[in-house]
């Protein structure tokens, strides 16, 4: 390094705590001071104009850089969350596609035993993973000639003796 250069870092000032809290309290109420503020500032704390001026360059860098930060921290816990939900919903609807899909093929066997619209049940077999039981249930609908039309019967909670919210949600 130069002499030249190590001279002028071995006269640099810093600044007094009493220096900084003034300047802190002043860029609170205006990050922007007018050129004659920053001399009236510079001529009460004992400083160059340069110097506050600089000083208030600096504090307004690394304000935007903090707040960039925390827009970026809330942005992404915001992201997060909506990846998190995006993949949940996901996986319910291909749930829902896999029941829908397992009630139209239901109703196309069931509309090829039987005619229009009336009710009948179907059975599906429900493969357990863990002890590779089969578990048969019944499970009414109404088809009404389309694959995708179902009608909705009261009173099937009783027949199928338990309740058709939870089996919906299966």
């Amino acid at each position: 390094m130069s002499e030249g250069r190590k001279s002028k870092i071995e006269s640099r000032k810093r600044f007094t705590d009493k220096q900084i809290s003034f300047l802190e309290y002043m860029f609170e109420t205006e990050s922007r001071p007018e050129l004659r503020m920053k001399h009236q500032l510079a001529n009460k704390l004992g400083l160059h104009p340069r110097q506050v001026a600089i000083w208030f360059q600096n504090k307004r860098a690394r304000s935007k850089s903090r707040q960039i930060e925390q827009e970026y921290n809330t942005l992404k816990l915001n992201y997060e969350s909506l990846a998190s939900k995006s993949e949940s919903l996901k996986k319910e609807n291909q749930a829902l596609l896999n029941q829908l899909e397992m009630l139209r093929n239901a109703a196309e066997r069931n509309g090829n035993s039987s005619s229009g619209s009336e009710e009948s049940e179907d059975r599906i077999t429900n493969e357990q993973t863990e002890n590779h039981e089969k578990e048969e249930i019944r499970v009414p609908f109404l088809y009404l000639g389309e694959e995708s039309k179902f009608a909705d019967i009261q009173g099937w909670e009783e027949s199928l003796g338990m309740d058709l919210q939870r089996w919906l949600e299966f």
